[in-house]
């Protein structure tokens, strides 16, 4: 394996694509969705010396090639991305192992303050980059510049022309001969391709039934006035509907409820006002009143306001035992919960509540406290060894599984006691329980008292998020991530089921991992708390459950015995990616033709082998049908990432290219020997 070289500036200019005619196209080589993951592919395309030239390319996306929808260009200033800028690039660098010697470019917070800085002006958005440093949150719009620019250079570095069609793909079907394919736009134009891949990123779902009956039960409210939002994604919806002063039911705290809670606040004139001790907001007399629960009842953990180099001589944090797991032959079983294995294999899968969920809480565990007692001065090597110890007993299948020596909890309760033998302070204990659902046993006499509490524990978090003197909570930020890309490799790779993965990697893993290490900049709590401050956004608390009649939507939370009935509903979070619900016209035509495998399971992803071929009706790959994005199994569904990590998605994104190039190469001969 080579290290990747050859270093490349990201200039400014202007769309070096080519717009498309209406009529019939002739095409190597066709993706359907032009954003970021379709991005990565064409860098890793043009790394692969000379084998993009002289192909014919097509690109089909309503949205700007590059930045895609999520990071176009033309959207509210007021949404910003939840990453600093000096944890994005979306090229590789030295700490990756690649085949080829890919295309390295910079950071987005080097493109800022480099290369970017005359686009950015150039956009408007010169004030912006000004004030932007390495742990800045950019808004969504400078991050679709670094995008744009990033695309012109693999369009540069191909040296062959690629035709941009903005707009929709609308159906296709096999090519004469039952060769390559036929895509369909929706402005009228045909693209016989050799290779088609679909890239499309997060899909549109049709409406749950849960959801269904909400819109139903709203639109059939004859003098109510009711109003529901099904979940999408926040720049897309419209919530003119929404008139000032309305009390709005919200459900879902998380990052979706941030887009939505600005867009009707800052997004509609009002103003945060910064006096140096608190943030205030002035409002613009045009608000609704947002009361927000979920089932937390609190807002996701805003990032940390310190990095490493605020904490030198830290213990380095690294995997213990997720990174050795594949190494155990104890409690890996078949299937439980529906099949995981690629047709033809005879794979056993490790489970997760047995073996991986444990071994991820002990990934943690142990990093907070090897922390806390490099930091305490605390001489206590017996608790390290315990946490060890314990990993060892799972690995062995006597913890946890059917039949074990122990329970799960029971030995998690004697590393605890453990820890308390030699820790005097609480706050230094690690509970992943207790953080992950903090406000679990909440229970007040009435709404005022539980919203009190919600407030105190939003405020707590982000003085704590600010406060060096807790750095064990970034020791266990970077356990999480590590164990995070670990299990999503050990998912690619087929290792774990798919009722495993949907259950539980996909569900509340996932919701585990996005609740701590996917939280907002600070400032954006800080906005809550001015908001609640100011009347706008009040707090339902945890356990939220909703009812629906008639008159409106009832809330309803564990933390008090009171209801509340709303006549406006926002669903705040985006739909699960689900391949069977989704709503695009390609993958239905697809399926309806065989040309697709879905999985057996609940929120049923497609079927593709391992570099990224879909699978048919009937299990067999097909080299000329790519699929990739969050609705495939096994895919890695990010496109840009951390730099110097040794990020997977780059060798992926190598892989998947390799196979796309040798896809194309074939249809190019099977022309050929026809025309001869």
């Amino acid at each position: 394996m080579r290290k990747t070289s050859a270093a490349a500036d990201l200039t400014t200019g202007g769309d070096a694509s080519t717009a498309s005619d209406s009529g019939g196209h002739r095409a190597d080589l066709t993706f359907i969705g032009a954003g970021p993951k379709t991005l990565g592919i064409l860098l890793a395309i043009a790394a692969n010396t000379d084998a993009g030239a002289g192909l014919r390319i097509h690109l089909v996306d309503p949205y700007p090639a590059g930045a895609g929808r999520i990071w176009r260009t033309e959207q509210s200033p007021h949404l910003w991305m939840n990453s600093r800028t000096e944890d994005i690039t979306i090229f590789p660098d030295e700490s990756c192992l690649l085949e080829n010697p890919g295309i390295m470019g910079p950071t987005l917070h080097e493109w800022i303050h480099g290369p970017g800085r005359e686009r950015l002006t150039q956009a408007g958005l010169g004030a912006e980059a000004a004030g932007l440093d390495s742990q800045s949150f950019a808004s969504r719009r400078v991050q679709g510049h670094y995008l744009s620019a990033a695309f012109e250079l693999a369009l540069d570095r191909l040296g062959t022309e690629v035709h941009i069609h903005r707009a929709r793909a609308e159906a296709v079907r096999r090519g004469e001969g039952d060769r390559g394919f036929v895509v369909t736009t929706s402005d009228g134009a045909e693209i016989a391709t050799d290779v088609l891949v679909s890239a499309q990123g997060h899909l549109d779902m049709h409406t749950a039934e849960q959801d269904a009956v909400l819109a139903d039960r709203a639109a059939a409210s004859a003098g109510h006035d009711l109003y529901y939002q099904a979940p999408g994604y926040t720049a897309d919806l419209d919530f003119s509907g929404i008139p000032a002063g309305a009390e709005v039911l919200t459900r879902g705290f998380g990052l979706a409820f941030l887009d939505f809670m600005v867009m009707v606040t800052e997004g509609r004139g009002g103003e945060f006002v910064d006096d140096g001790e608190r943030l205030r907001y002035r409002p613009s007399g045009t608000e609704p009143v947002l009361w927000v629960g979920s089932s937390r009842g609190v807002s996701y953990s805003p990032k940390l306001g310190y990095s490493q180099v605020d904490v030198p001589g830290a213990p380095a944090v690294a995997l213990r035992y997720l990174d050795r797991v594949s190494e155990r032959t104890g409690s890996v079983g078949g299937d439980r919960r529906g099949s995981g294995q690629r047709l033809g294999e005879s794979s056993r899968f490790i489970e997760f509540d047995a073996v991986l969920g444990p071994l991820f809480e002990l990934e943690l565990t142990y990093a907070h406290y090897e922390h806390v007692l490099w930091k305490r001065g605390i001489d206590a090597p017996e608790l390290l060894e315990r946490i060890d110890a314990t990993a060892e007993r799972v690995r062995a299948g006597r913890i946890g599984a059917d039949g074990a020596e122990a329970t799960t909890g029971a030995v998690f309760e004697t590393i605890a006691e453990a820890a308390r033998d030699v820790i005097t302070d609480e706050a230094d204990l690690f509970d992943l329980d207790r953080i992950n659902r903090p406000l679990a046993d909440l229970r007040c006499d009435d709404l005022s008292s539980a919203e009190a509490s919600v407030r105190d524990h939003i405020s707590g978090q982000l003085k704590r998020s600010a406060d060096v003197h807790h750095s064990a909570d970034l020791a266990v930020f970077t356990a999480l991530v590590k164990a995070y890309v670990q299990i999503r490799m050990l998912v690619r790779d087929g290792r774990v089921s798919n009722g495993d993965r949907t259950e539980f990697v996909e569900g509340s893993f996932h919701s585990l991992f996005s609740f701590i290490g996917s939280g907002p900049p600070p400032k954006r709590v800080r906005q809550i708390l001015a908001l609640h401050e100011a009347g706008f956004v009040r707090f339902l608390g945890p356990g939220l459950s909703i009812d629906a009649a008639a008159a409106g939507f009832t809330a309803r939370s564990t933390a008090y015995p009171e209801a509340k009935t709303f006549t406006h509903l926002v669903d705040a979070r985006l739909a699960r990616q689900s391949a069977e619900k989704a709503a695009d016209p390609v993958l239905e035509t697809l399926r309806a033709d065989g040309r697709l495998l879905l999985e057996t399971a609940a929120h049923a992803k497609l079927r593709t082998d391992g570099a990224g071929r879909a699978l048919d009706a009937h299990g067999r790959a097909q080299c000329d049908l790519f699929l990739l994005g969050p609705a495939v199994s096994g895919s890695t569904a990010e496109a840009f990432t951390r730099p110097q990590t040794g990020a997977p998605v780059f060798a992926d994104n190598e892989r998947i290219a390799g196979a796309i190039l040798d896809a194309v190469a074939a249809g190019s001969d099977r022309r050929e020997l026809l025309a001869g």
